[in-house]
């Protein structure tokens, strides 16, 4: 009986702290970074050639990345180093490539800026770009961000891990545009605060549980 109980509870709490997963998309830093722990970011400045490779590993911290560059047809293609030498900029070598990062187990939150570039590679005004999430529970968030610029932040949190991150930019009409990122930012979890509900649900659990307690 005691086994049970232990079994029962454990099961109530578990309930109660995952009752709602959620994968949200924030439109300022200060959002972001309050519903993670641990930021790190990865600025990119380090990374010196023109065209890149098709594969990047990045470890920061206690979180690490692959990237890849992606054509739709979901092949392989290859980086370049958008931006200046003191501010660089990870992007796409070509207008349709989709920038998609695998990430490891303990983020939960990925953010920064996210816009668009000409084929220099220097910031293109007034272009869309689109923002994929996908986190371990399956939820899955596409957001279309217009008019982004290198000074915007945005950002995904979960409450469990975000496996998957995507971004790629909507063609203008009679033009193109390159998918580009910067100051990526990846983040931890933070504790689980159970929503009003939960704690009913856990209250009644513990109510049922000291009953048993007297019958046994």
């Amino acid at each position: 009986m005691y086994l049970f109980k232990q079994a029962a509870l454990a099961a109530l709490l578990t309930a109660a702290a995952t009752a709602q997963a959620t994968l949200t998309f924030h439109t300022s830093q200060a959002s972001f970074q309050a519903a993670i722990s641990a930021p790190q970011v990865d600025s990119f400045d380090d990374l010196f050639w023109a065209e890149g490779p098709q594969y990047l590993y990045r470890a920061l911290g206690d979180y690490s990345y692959n990237a890849y560059s992606l054509m739709p047809d979901a092949s392989y293609s290859s980086f370049y180093n958008a931006g200046t030498d003191s501010d660089v900029w990870l992007s796409a070598n070509q207008a349709t490539d989709i920038i998609s990062f695998q990430l490891s187990e303990k983020v939960f939150g990925v953010g920064g800026s996210f816009f668009a570039t000409d084929a220099g590679g220097s910031f293109m005004p007034g272009q869309s770009i689109k923002l994929n999430a996908l986190d371990a529970s399956g939820h899955e968030v596409v957001m279309v961000v217009d008019n982004a610029t290198p000074n915007t932040f945005y950002g995904f949190s979960s409450n469990t891990q975000i496996t998957f991150f995507e971004i790629s930019a909507l063609q203008p009409d009679g033009d193109f545009s390159w998918a580009a990122a910067n100051d990526l930012t990846l983040g931890g979890a933070v504790a689980a605060v159970p929503e009003p509900g939960s704690y009913a649900l856990l209250l009644a659990g513990l109510g049922l549980l000291a009953i048993r307690a007297r019958r046994s």
